[in-house]
């Protein structure tokens, strides 16, 4: 969620910025100080409120979308498991190892995300399609 925040933070200042406003500026729209939209701009203290008057400050629409999570069917997860048990072999790590592995690495989301074409494939592709992409994302094995 925080990660969320500064992402808004983050959105404010660079409207702040294209239309030419200084911080204290936007301050004196919503009536707070210079240090608040400092403190709003990193994404601390953001209430919808704040986030409205900002929004209206900045001449900006904000909008809020829910979406709901996605369960993966037993097939989704029977390969992503297959797919965890060949790579802990293969690289002679225990599935718990892998595990953390591929999460930490993003080799699990890659599998999840793109199920629907991997699982088509060899077992020796997804796991060189896997090590690929945990490489890219900072992995060192493989």
């Amino acid at each position: 969620m925080k990660d969320k925040l500064d992402k808004i933070g983050k959105l404010f200042s660079q409207r702040r910025v294209e239309l030419g406003l200084t911080q204290s500026e936007v301050g004196a729209r919503i009536g707070v100080g210079r240090a608040t939209i400092s403190k709003i701009e990193s994404g601390k203290g953001l209430t919808f409120d704040t986030i409205n008057r900002m929004a209206k400050a900045l001449d900006a629409n904000v909008s809020v979308t829910l979406t709901p999570k996605v369960s993966q069917g037993k097939e989704v997860i029977e390969y992503i498991v297959t797919a965890i048990n060949e790579f802990a072999k293969r690289n002679f790590l225990t599935v718990k190892e892998a595990s953390n592995y591929l999460l930490r690495f993003k080799g699990i989301e890659f599998l999840e995300n793109c199920y629907a074409a991997e699982h088509t494939l060899s077992v020796n592709d997804w796991v060189e399609d896997i090590t690929a992409i945990c490489k890219r994302n900072g992995g060192g094995i493989g």
